[in-house]
């Protein structure tokens, strides 16, 4: 299996947002994964966060779409117990990106891409921006 790579919610929604200046860069880690390049994974929890955000701006049925187009690709990592209990008792100040920082941990993954590297700080894993992945 190639390397695996977590690649947070932000990353995500500017590829089905189109989100400038952001997009082209993070379409690039996206399509790395597609092509099998690494392995991309995103936390079960994301899918629900990314799902509501798309449906508000969107509709149920584009939203559902672009996410049965990640599944093709991507790999759904659990949120569990022990990684919300992790997260509860960490030094990091946002509980979501905790959340999705020890479910990357337990399952492997290398790095985490992210447009928000200071919420991260805390990270023993390589956490680096879209375009810094790329670069």
């Amino acid at each position: 299996m190639s390397e695996r790579i977590f690649i947070d919610s932000d990353v995500i929604l500017d590829v089905a947002l189109a989100r400038q200046p952001f997009v082209e860069a993070s379409q690039t880690v996206v399509a790395l994964c597609e092509k099998g390049h690494f392995t991309g994974c995103i936390s079960s929890n994301s899918v629900t966060n990314i799902y509501y955000i798309l449906r508000k701006l969107g509709g149920d049925e584009k939203a559902r779409l672009f996410i049965q187009q990640l599944l093709k690709f991507l790999v759904i990592i659990p949120v569990d117990h022990v990684g919300i209990s992790q997260a509860l008792v960490s030094k990091f100040s946002d509980f979501e990106d905790a959340i999705q920082y020890f479910s990357a941990l337990s399952f492997g993954c290398s790095k985490i891409v992210t447009r928000n590297i200071q919420d991260y700080k805390f990270a023993e894993i390589s956490v680096v921006l879209p375009s810094a992945f790329i670069g």
